[in-house]
C-alpha cells in the first residue's frame, strides 16, 4: 500500500532543518537540485513519491510546507542552489517580515 509523508517546516530552525533535510533526501534518491532524476537513480524500486510528488514537468517536488512568520530563512532558502526544488505554493511566510518577538500583545 502506498503511503506518503508530508513535512511541515515551522520557523528558523524547522526550515533550517527542513532545508538539510531535502537536500539529503535528493542526494539519497539521486534528485539534482532542479528536482530531475539522475540517469543513475532511474533503475530499480526507489520509492521516490513517499516523500515526492512528481510534477507534469517530471520534477520531483518535496511532499512540504515552508512556514514562518518572517522572511529571512524562507528568502534565503528560495535563493540557493535548491530553489527551484519547492513549490513556490506551499511556501508561507509574512511578509511585514515582523517575526514572533514581542508579539504577544498583538492578536
Amino acid at each position: 500500500m502506498p503511503r506518503e509523508i508530508i513535512t511541515l517546516q515551522v520557523g528558523q530552525c524547522g526550515n533550517q532543518i527542513g532545508c538539510e533535510f531535502w537536500k539529503q533526501l535528493c542526494a539519497e534518491h539521486g534528485i539534482n537540485a532542479d528536482g530531475i532524476v539522475q540517469p543513475f537513480a532511474t533503475q530499480g524500486d526507489d520509492r521516490k513519491d513517499v516523500f515526492f510528488y512528481q510534477a507534469d514537468d517530471e520534477h520531483y517536488v518535496p511532499r512540504a510546507l515552508l512556514l514562518d512568520l518572517e522572511p529571512r530563512v524562507i528568502n534565503k532558502i528560495r535563493s540557493d542552489g535548491f530553489r527551484e526544488l519547492y513549490n513556490t505554493e506551499n511556501i508561507f511566510y509574512s511578509k511585514e517580515g515582523g517575526g514572533a518577538g514581542n508579539n504577544w500583545a498583538s492578536g
